[in-house]
């Protein structure tokens, strides 16, 4: 789609790699002086202007210098990007903090996100697996009132999952006796593979003839079919796009925080990056359906078993240093993986 000659690159690439440090127009003796030595201010400037037709630069103002345009950075990630390794010091701190939350993946999963954010200072995001991939290692009622019973399901990698269900007076004994049954015949199956048997056994000799087993699996089957299937989103660092200048715009503003609000929103650009493997990049008119066209994600899956079950990602101005963040997000969702096989 774009012809660029080796020259029309290295200018490109000296542009964005400017404009991501100081987020500031770029001029053609900047670019000349401190990149391209060997190329003249004058042929510099003829270059951006060839840029600038193609879509891939414009000038904010007639006296002001060049600025990337999401199709430039779009061409920069695809052509002229140089991935940098990320550094041992970043690794080293990655392992010794995942390390603390000793395999509780609920606990790994939001100190990766703090760290995510904290390395890349943007904003992190990460959507934990949705329930029907985890193993469940133990269910628990508890009786709230008359017609209320709160259901406290664990999962073998430590992740928590409350909710309500209404039943019969039901007392705290017989609940627990269902407990009982449940977490010596279901343990260490997944909720889909819990699923399934349960209903398989309600028809049995066993669940018609013994009634605490029949009205365990009525039970049990109740707390499955009102466990919420949409996947929890952690998000942190959103003050650090908050503070970034490209919301100087009020209307922009606005539009940045109804998306972190809009989980479903999220949920749908996340769920993107399951079908392909590896780290994608999403930016300008990928974003813009979710109110976020300014900015930019960079995310990748995370997968148990080779089976991808949730998704990470930073979400920052399109300005971000691609060249440190996706070798950051690609080796944080390896790390996950790599937690999830030994849970």
């Amino acid at each position: 789609m774009y012809d660029l000659t080796d020259r029309d690159k290295s200018i490109l690439s000296a542009i964005i790699q400017e404009y991501v440090s100081t987020g500031e127009p770029v001029g053609s003796r900047l670019v000349s002086r401190k990149y391209v030595q060997t190329i003249s201010a004058a042929t510099v400037r003829n270059v951006m202007a060839d840029l600038e037709d193609m879509g891939l630069l414009y000038q904010p103002h007639v006296s002001a210098g060049r600025i990337p345009t999401p199709e430039g950075f779009r061409y920069y990630l695809n052509d002229t990007i140089e991935i940098k390794k990320l550094s041992k010091s970043d690794k080293s701190m990655i392992s010794r903090h995942l390390a603390k939350t000793q395999g509780n993946l609920m606990s790994s999963l939001r100190e990766a996100s703090c760290l995510l954010s904290q390395i890349s200072h943007n904003a992190s995001i990460i959507i934990f697996p949705s329930t029907d991939t985890i193993l469940f290692k133990r269910i628990d009622f508890v009786r709230l009132d008359e017609t209320r019973i709160l259901v406290i399901l664990v999962s073998r990698t430590g992740m928590v999952y409350n909710h309500i269900v209404h039943g019969d007076n039901i007392t705290q004994e017989r609940l627990s006796g269902y407990s009982n049954y449940l977490n010596d015949s279901y343990a260490d199956l997944s909720i889909h593979e819990m699923r399934d048997m349960l209903l398989k056994q309600m028809t049995s000799e066993k669940a018609e003839f013994d009634s605490l087993v029949r009205q365990a699996i009525n039970l049990g089957m109740t707390a499955l079919d009102t466990v919420d299937d949409v996947p929890d989103i952690y998000i942190q660092g959103k003050e650090r796009v908050f503070n970034s200048p490209e919301l100087a715009d009020l209307d922009k503003l606005r539009d940045i925080v109804s998306a972190f609000e809009d989980k479903g929103r999220m949920v749908g650009i996340l769920n993107r990056v399951l079908e392909i493997p590896g780290v994608k990049v999403f930016l300008g008119e990928d974003l813009e359906t979710a109110g976020m066209g300014d900015f930019s994600m960079v995310a990748s899956g995370y997968c148990r078993n080779d089976v991808p079950v949730g998704s990470l990602g930073v979400i920052g101005p399109i300005r971000m240093d691609y060249s440190r963040v996706i070798p950051l997000v690609g080796y944080m969702a390896r790390a996950i993986s790599d937690l999830l096989e030994d849970l």
